[in-house]
This record gives structure tokens, C-alpha cells and sequence, in this order.
């Protein structure tokens, strides 16, 4: 499942490479949310299944709308990356072997202790992520290096209850990972490679980022749910 707006350079490539990176049969599903550009058409031109939202709504409403076919679908594993090409498809037959291994949820995480080169990322931005862990932690008694990743892998369940719970906001995954440790899913993290943004653009940037990080750590902080 790959989220995307206006990545008509990157998404192609993305679904060629999540393809071969699979032994087994898969469905490549990209959401395109309302991007206008030709993202929609070259993903069905290399074999994805498009899913339209008819307008720009966001990482989590295309996030949502993912997870509700592959549970009408009953898909027995979902992936979620990302459609610029950030995500190494080479890592996913590691991140279904830890769900295959008994996890519900899979985060991909660039700074597992394991990553030969931890990623790069600003000061601000490192400083939110370990809030975010911080509260995680506290809050549901999971401890993760990486809680912003958008690389996943999940089970049937984890799938079918982000399909009815997950909320729809930039940056409610993180409220996914709450959601999924209240429900008593096994969250586990595999180290995992970040390569360099190959186009499109960052959803939210400067003073936009730091408040969907503020408001989703609080969300966590008093409940799981926005």
C-alpha cells in the first residue's frame, strides 16, 4: 500500500521494485490523494491498483482508505511505504519475517541500534521523535526508536483494526501505534536503510511539522485517539 501525491516520477519505480522485492503473490495498491499530476496514471501503467481520492485530504485519510480495501480484500499481510522512494523495497522480506515470526505491527526503523549509519535528520526534528517515544513508552509500555517511520508491515488484525480506528490526521500514525498497543498487538521494530528522497515534496515542513508532532504526542498522551 503506498500512499502518494504527485509522485509521477518516483511512484512507477516504487511499484517495479516492491515487485521484485516480493517472492510471493502481491497487490500493489497506491492511493493517490488527489494529486494532480500523472501519479495516478503511471501507477495503473505499471501494474498498481489506483484508489482516487477526488480531492487533496491528507497522509491519514489515504492511510485509512488503504487499510479499508485490504481488509475488505483480507489481505494476510499489508505493508505501507512510501511512494518517493525513500523506503528500500529490498527490506520488506525482513519486515514480514518479524510478522511472521508472531509481531502484529512492523516498523522499519532508521535508528535501531543495529543500523550501521543511523539516519540524518535536524536537531528539532530528533528532539520530537525521542518526545514521541518518551510518551509512547509512558503511556502504553512500548519502547521504539523510530515511532514516525511510514515503513510497516501488519497482520490480518492489525490491518482490520486501523481499518475502523486508525484516525485520519498528518502524522496519526503515531496514534495508530497507541491504538495498536491498547488493543494488545505485538508492536516490534526491524533496522532498516533510508535512502535519499528521490522527488515529490515533505507533507509538512518548519513551524506545520513541529505542530502536527505537538498535537499528535499529546493526542497519545491523553488517550490514543485525535
Amino acid at each position: 500500500m503506498i500512499p502518494a501525491y504527485n509522485e509521477e516520477s518516483t511512484v512507477g519505480t516504487v511499484i517495479a521494485e516492491v515487485r521484485r522485492a516480493c517472492s510471493g503473490p502481491v497487490e500493489v495498491v497506491v492511493v493517490d490523494d488527489g494529486s494532480d499530476d500523472s501519479t495516478a496514471k503511471t501507477a495503473a501503467a505499471a501494474g498498481g491498483t489506483v484508489l482516487r481520492l477526488p480531492v487533496n485530504l491528507g497522509y491519514g485519510v489515504a492511510l485509512r482508505l488503504g487499510f479499508r480495501y485490504a481488509a475488505s480484500r483480507q489481505w494476510d499481510h499489508a505493508l505501507v511505504l512510501d511512494a518517493d522512494g525513500q523506503h528500500i523495497a529490498t527490506e520488506i522480506p525482513a519486515l514480514l519475517a518479524a510478522c511472521h515470526s508472531g509481531a502484529d505491527l512492523v516498523l522499519g526503523s532508521r535508528f535501531h541500534p543495529d543500523c550501521p549509519t543511523p539516519y540524518q535528520v535536524s536537531r528539532t526534528r530528533r528532539m520530537a521523535m525521542r518526545l514521541v517515544s518518551r510518551v509512547i513508552r509512558h503511556r502504553r509500555g512500548v519502547a521504539l526508536t523510530d515511532p514516525t517511520s511510514g515503513f510497516w508491515a501488519m497482520s490480518r488484525p492489525c490491518v482490520e483494526l486501523f481499518s475502523k480506528e486508525l484516525p485520519s490526521g498528518y502524522l496519526d500514525n503515531l496514534l495508530g501505534l497507541s491504538i495498536a498497543a491498547r488493543a494488545g498487538l505485538a508492536i516490534k521494530e526491524v533496522p532498516v536503510t533510508m535512502a535519499p528522497r528521490q522527488g515529490g515534496q515533505p507533507s509538512a515542513t518548519g513551524a506545520a511539522l513541529v505542530f502536527h508532532y505537538l498535537r499528535a504526542t499529546l493526542a497519545v498522551f491523553i488517550g490514543g485517539r485525535s
